[in-house]
This record gives structure tokens, sequence and C-alpha cells, in this order.
């Protein structure tokens, strides 16, 4: 399957106005009440045009359905080869502390640490415990002489070796003496080897770790040293047990990077199904696959790439703030369902954030809404415009029993498109004809078919 010119058209929203590739890279926003018709309207058409023009891409699943129903358009689109299922019992494995430790001269130690902070996040709904900036730098102190200790001796990460690194260091200057700590404790026998394999090949921050667990870290005051102890290991024991562990633990087999070879990846741990886990889980590897997309030389890899998610609120981060202002020029689609903008106002717990996402999703389509919030905010979106507004008037004359009418024509400003108007789109199924209506606006751009900035377009339930 060749890739296409990035000005060809996915779909039309209207027989004089086509939906490019380089406008799917511009970010998708769909809204619609529950039983809108949004997934299996708009949603359904937008995912079956990218599988049908080579797009690569990642889906997070919120409902059962949702990986059965990847694999039916995937099937219908001849891309059923091209499917990869990550889910617990899949042979799949994304071993993100090792991935990101092991991608050359683009990752150092510190990128390693960024990541594991934002896990930290991603665990606690956005929160770090402990949120004051000593208890922070400390926990990064920590983190980053554990990875460097375990780069060194293994020239690999996990989650495990950290968390045992962690509990078997000395924790006073009689530790560092004794007999037990060095013939027992996995953080000397790490240290051991580090400083074995250093002296054939020279890493240049060992020093200061070795320096850091067998000084500084002894000396920490012991209620201090079990606060920065507790931040790391109470998000860590989740990925030591269970669905995360057989995610996320081992030798990674299903790299980001598959996606811009034509990889569709479907994360298939429903939140509605598995939970917090599911959540951390897409979150964490959406996270990283972000990241790698954002890193790619388009040059090379001219392949368009999407991120789908519906139910998007359950996913979104801080972070997409920053993706989102620049994922046009990595020729990543982001395409992103949910019923209100109040579900973004919640998940991210600022407004700011939500409106500053919102904003660079330039492509927004509208479907049957009883959210009064979102139904106004779409109309402003529209704006409004000078409109006539035609009043009449009736005059009676008691005394010589007449009466005249009079017509007033004042100009006021209207919206273009009344929030009352998304109450009453047609929100398909049988008594509908599986017709599904919307009403579309894309910024900076005018409809042929309207000479305006919005568009009604309708959408065939298949």
């Amino acid at each position: 399957m060749s890739i296409i010119d990035i000005n060809t058209a996915l779909l039309n929203f209207s027989d004089v106005d086509p939906w490019t590739v380089k406008d799917s890279f511009e970010g998708v926003q769909i809204f619609g009440g529950t039983g809108s018709g949004k997934t299996s309207g708009s949603g359904a058409v937008i995912a079956r045009a990218m599988l049908d023009n080579a797009y690569g891409g990642l889906v997070l699943t919120v409902k059962k359905d949702e990986c059965r129903q990847w694999q039916e358009w995937a099937a219908a689109t001849g891309r059923s080869e091209s499917v990869f299922i990550m889910k617990p019992d899949s042979e799949f494995i994304f071993n993100f502390m090792d991935y990101e430790s092991s991608r050359g001269d683009e990752s150092d130690t510190e990128t390693v640490v960024n990541l594991f902070m934002s896990v930290i996040e991603i665990a606690n709904s956005g929160k770090i415990a402990g949120k004051e900036a000593y208890w922070v730098l400390a926990l990064r102190q920590m983190l980053r002489n554990a990875v460097d200790v375990l780069k060194c001796a293994k020239n690999s990460i996990s989650i495990f070796d950290m968390y045992r690194l962690i509990l078997s260091a000395p924790q006073s200057n009689i530790d560092v003496k004794s007999k037990d700590f060095k013939t027992e404790s996995f953080c000397f026998e790490m240290m051991q080897k580090a400083a074995l394999n250093e002296s054939e090949n020279p890493y240049p921050d060992l020093e200061i770790s070795l320096l850091y667990w067998m000084k500084e870290f002894p000396n920490i005051a012991e209620k201090t040293r079990s606060i920065i102890v507790s931040m790391f290991t109470t998000t860590a024991d989740a990925f030591l047990r269970g669905n995360l562990k057989k995610l996320f633990d081992g030798k990674t087999n299903l790299p980001p990077e598959y996606s811009q070879e034509g990889a569709i990846i479907i994360l298939d741990l429903p939140v509605k199904e598995y939970g917090i886990t599911g959540r951390i889980a897409q979150s964490i590897y959406k996270l990283v696959w972000q990241q790698a997309m954002e890193r790619r030389d388009i040059d090379e890899n001219t392949r368009p790439v999407f991120l789908f998610a519906d139910e998007a609120q359950n996913f979104i981060s801080g972070y997409d703030v920053e993706y989102q202002q620049t994922a046009r020029s990595s020729r990543i689609a982001s395409v992103y369902l949910s019923q209100n903008i109040s579900n973004y106002h919640v998940a991210l717990s600022s407004p700011d954030h939500a409106n500053s996402i919102l904003g660079n999703l330039s492509t927004k389509i509208f479907h049957s809404n009883s959210d009064v919030k979102t139904n106004n905010w779409a109309s402003e979106i529209f704006g409004k415009t000078m409109q006539d507004i035609t009043g009449f008037g009736q005059n009676r004359d008691a005394e010589a029993g007449t009466s005249s009418t009079s017509v007033n024509v004042n100009k006021q400003l209207q919206y273009l498109v009344e929030p009352l108007e998304f109450t009453t789109l047609s929100n398909g199924g049988l008594s509908n004809n599986l017709l599904v209506e919307s009403i579309v606006h894309q910024s900076g751009r005018i409809w042929n078919i309207t000479g305006s900035n919005y568009l009604r377009a309708t959408f065939k339930q298949k």
C-alpha cells in the first residue's frame, strides 16, 4: 500500500468540500451526547478513511467492543495484517523504562527519570504525592542514581530492578560497612558490577552515583528517606504484579515505532473492564507513543499516523497541551471523541488546559447534544453576525374603530448556529434511516457549499 500525498481527500463533507490528509494533521474533536451517533457516524467514517489510506496508528479503548469494531474496520479496508492487539494475555510487552533508556544517543538518564515521574503523575491522576519542591527533587535524585547504577551494571532498566536496588540500599553508615550488606544487598551487587563494567566502558556519571548510595543516602534523616522511598514504591508496587507486570515487565516487542511502519496498535485494555489499570497502562503507552512520533524524521518516515481515543477524557493529560501544538508538523492526526466539554475540564482540573487542547484540534464535529454548556460553547465558536430582526406591531384606534400594522426592522447580533440546533440533530438508527447529522467547523475555513464557517454534514451508519 503506497503512502499518499498529504493533499489527498480523506472524505468529503459536501460535494465541494473535501477534507484532506493535511487537514487531519490539525486534529479532530468530535462531541455528541450518549446515543448521538458520534462513534458510528463521523468517528467511523474518519477511522475507516485513515485505515483505507495507509495510516499507522494507536487506538485507546474504553468500551469492551471497541477492539472488535476496529478489527472489523481493518478487515473492511484490507488492513487486518496491520493490526497488533496488546492485552494482558497477548504476546506483546512494552518495557517502557528499558525502551526509554535504550534509545542510544537520544536518551540519557534524565529522560528516563522524566518518564518515571510522568508515570507517577499518571498513576496518581495528575498529582505527585508530596507536592513540595524538595520532595520532588529528592525523589528525582534517588531515581537518577538508581538508573545510572543499573545502566552501567546491566545495560538495562526495569522497575523491578529499581525497586530491589532502592529497598536494599544502606540505611546507615553501619550498613555500609556491614558484611550482610556486602553479601546480601542487590544494591551493593549492582554497584560492584557497575564498577567493574566502568573500568572497561567508562561511564561518566557513575562515580557520583556510587557516592550517593554509599555516602549521601545513608545519611539522609530516617523520616525524610522513608518518605522519598515511599513516593517511589507506592507507584512501583502496581507494576510488580498483575496485569501491569504482564504488560510492562520483560523484553519489549511492541515499540511505538511500529506505527510509523503502518501498524495499527490497539490497546485492548478497556477502562470499563480493567478500570484504573486499563487507564494507567494506556496512558503510559500513549505518552511514549506521542513522544516517539514527535521525534521521528518525517523526511524519512512520511507515513501519516493517528491517535484515536473514544471517550478521550479518560486519557487526556497535561502533556497533550504541548503535544497538540506540534502534532501537525509531525504528521500526526489526533482524533478525540467525548460527550461534552465538561469532561475535559474535570479530567484536567483546569479549564485553561482543556481550552488550549481543544483550541489546537482544528476540526470540530458537533452531533446531537443536550449539554447546555457544550452547545453554548459550540455556538460561540461559530460566532455571531449582525442580522435583520423583523418585528410586527398593531395599533388600534378605539374611537375610530380602525387598526394598523407596523413593521420594524432592527439589526441585532445573533448566533450563526443557535444552541438549540444541536439538540435537534438526527442521531441515526433505523428510525432515522441510519443517518447521523452534524455541524462542522474547521479553523480558518469557509465552506464552499455554505459560504460560511459552518457546514451541516450527514454520515451514514454501517
